[in-house]
């Protein structure tokens, strides 16, 4: 019979303390990170699109805020998924719905305005 695994409590304190610190990135943030969050004014003029995406098996709900004056802009947010593509379809449109400054959709992006280089 395999013996069970045991841990140190002090280790296994360290290791908790270590686990807090690190966040999906596996690395510690800078202050120039947080920049992100005192230059904010600019999400006041965003459209909110959703976007759908077919990722292991489930359908992932996604709000991509775009800046209306410079569409290169934007910031893309995960929501969450789910197995049924009609659910996810439903969810999306009322998250886009509750995201949006402008919840009757008037705020919208062209294509044409968004530059991309293929060089």
């Amino acid at each position: 019979m395999a013996q069970r695994f045991q841990m140190d409590e002090n280790m296994y304190h360290h290791l908790l303390g270590r686990l807090n610190e690190l966040h999906q990135t596996d690395k510690r943030g800078l202050l120039k990170d947080f920049d992100f969050f005192h230059n904010d004014l600019w999400l006041a003029d965003t459209a909110v699109v959703e976007e759908l995406t077919r990722h292991k098996g489930e359908w992932q709900v996604n709000l991509v805020f775009a800046y209306t004056v410079n569409p290169m802009r934007f910031i893309r947010r995960q929501i969450t998924s789910y197995s049924c593509p009609r659910k996810a379809t439903l969810f999306s449109s009322l998250m886009r719905r509750l995201a949006a400054k402008d919840q009757r959709g008037t705020q919208e992006i062209r294509i044409s305005s968004i530059f991309v280089c293929k060089n």
